[in-house]
Parts: structure tokens; C-alpha cells; sequence
């Protein structure tokens, strides 16, 4: 699913995930910086997040074209990282590029 953030915390700018001086990944561990108002990012809903009493579709998933809600679940340094989005398209048996620094997976 491709999203637009209609809103982003400045908590969003202020994470970092792994960032060092004269690290290679840097701009890859960079990605809650990368979360601005405006910004289209790639969703996928895999299939072990699929919820049935959902019809087949993942918590989170949206509604198209209205705003919902959306908040980073990361393993470290994410903290207060949320906003609003609306969801602009969807497309079965898609897949995110995994090189995009704003490709997620819904939970």
C-alpha cells in the first residue's frame, strides 16, 4: 500500500536508529528523520499480520483516501514516533523494496 503522511510528531526527527559517525548505513538508519509531513511511504501487510475478523487485512491497514493514524513500533529509540496518514493506493501481492528507507511492514 502506498501512504501520504498528512502529519508527523517532531519526536519522529529527534529518533535515530544506530547512528554513528562514519557509519556505512548511516543514511539507511536514518529512516524516522525521513518521516515528513508530505512523504509517501510504502506499507506491506504480510501474511502472518493478516487479522480474519478484519476480512483478511491488517491492523493499521487504513481506509482509502480518508486519514487514519499510524505509530513506529521499532526495537530501539523510536520513542513518541507517530502521526496521521491517508492510504492513496493498494495492490495485492506487492512487496516494498527492501532497499527504501520508507518501506515498513504493518503489525
Amino acid at each position: 500500500m502506498q501512504f501520504e503522511l498528512t502529519e508527523v510528531r517532531r519526536s519522529c526527527s529527534k529518533s535515530s536508529v544506530g547512528r554513528r559517525k562514519n557509519d556505512v548505513d548511516a543514511v539507511a538508519a536514518d529512516w524516522p528523520g525521513r518521516l515528513t509531513k508530505g512523504a509517501e511511504v510504502c506499507v506491506e501487510c504480510q501474511s502472518l499480520a493478516m487479522r480474519r475478523r478484519l476480512g483478511g487485512r491488517c491492523r493499521g491497514h487504513g481506509v482509502m483516501h480518508k486519514e487514519t493514524r499510524w505509530v513506529v513500533v521499532a526495537a530501539v529509540r523510536t520513542t513518541g514516533c507517530h502521526g496521521k496518514w491517508v492510504l492513496k493506493s493498494r495492490q495485492d501481492s506487492c512487496q516494498c523494496s527492501p532497499e527504501s528507507p520508507l518501506s515498513f511492514i504493518l503489525v
